[in-house]
């Protein structure tokens, strides 16, 4: 399910997501990694959600201190961009996905994320120079990081099939089709992660 369109992120995590969550049924499980989210822009602001009970509890612009496992950045417009079409960039989401999906909340992440550690710039490069980004921090080195450690950029037609498992993620960064600037040890993961969670059913 997604979120109907023209949703601003303050009704999107502080409504809209525990609500679905709750009434989907899918909780997430309790040892699921805390997330913040810190979104720049208009309408933007910052939240962490994590599990608790048989839903979410989200706090809205919580404090620095309070420990999370995963940190993402990103600006409102890409941040919309992943629910509502952009005529410039390929689909982000699988049509599948569910609210977990979304911030790593799902059962299926837990082992994933914890296998991550440190922070990646994802890029998706779209037509007439649109980009999109997404800034995503792992654990305790990733959370104390003033920078990305590796950037990751994807062209369109990469990532679609990437999305759609026609392309191995390894095949694309070997044959050219994905850039890597800074640690590629950590960016090999970063893409195993990512095709991972875009083509599971």
């Amino acid at each position: 399910m997604r979120p109907p369109p023209g949703i601003t992120a303050a009704e999107f995590f502080e409504s809209w997501l525990p609500a679905t969550v709750a009434a989907a049924g899918c909780a997430p499980p309790p040892d699921a990694p805390p997330v913040r989210v810190t979104l720049s822009g208009q309408g933007g602001g910052e939240w962490r959600v994590q599990a608790q009970g048989s839903g979410l509890e989200v706090v809205s612009a919580p404090p620095r201190n309070v420990p999370s496992e995963v940190w993402l950045r990103q600006n409102v417009a890409d941040f919309a961009a992943a629910f509502s079409r952009d005529p410039d960039l390929p689909e982000l989401l699988p049509a599948h996905w569910s609210a977990l999906d979304l911030l790593f909340l799902d059962i299926r992440d837990v082992a994933l994320v914890r296998q991550m550690a440190g922070r990646i710039l994802l890029e998706v490069n779209g037509q007439r120079r649109r980009r999109w980004a997404l800034d995503a921090a792992f654990g305790k080195e990733g959370m104390a990081a003033g920078r990305p450690r590796a950037t990751i950029q994807i062209d369109g037609a990469t990532y679609e099939g990437l999305r759609a498992g026609t392309l191995a993620p390894m095949q694309a960064l070997l044959g050219g089709k994905i850039k890597v600037e800074g640690d590629r040890a950590l960016a090999g993961r970063a893409l195993m992660l990512v095709a991972a969670r875009l083509t599971r059913t």
